[in-house]
């Protein structure tokens, strides 16, 4: 991925919505359709938060939101996050070299 790329992924776009028919299956939750997609890799804290912050606020109460991110800082701060949000953590998967956590809006 060129700089170019990057930069502009992580300052001014907006992040990218998953296919409405895309479902995963989550340890502990089975299969979960995924309403939006945000992809912060590269990002460190707090961005990662504040863009999940920014999809969550435009979601409908049940939606799941797919947050990936490689930063582990921000990640072990999602679940403290979904209790501000007043939201769910669903679970926090290992991706390779990322993670990807699943936060569902509402309890």
């Amino acid at each position: 991925m060129s700089a170019t790329v990057w930069w502009r992924r992580i300052l001014g776009r907006e992040p990218r919505q998953a296919a409405p028919s895309q479902e995963v299956v989550l340890p502990g939750a089975g299969p979960t359709r995924i309403a939006h997609s945000v992809d912060c890799l590269g990002a460190s804290c707090p961005r990662p938060q504040l863009l999940a912050m920014k999809v969550m606020s435009r979601m409908a109460d049940g939606e799941v939101v797919e947050v990936h991110c490689d930063s582990a800082a921000a990640v072990e701060s999602f679940p403290a996050l979904a209790l501000t949000l007043v939201s769910t953590h669903l679970a926090t998967v290992r991706d390779g070299y990322a993670w990807r956590v699943y936060l569902r809006k509402g309890l």
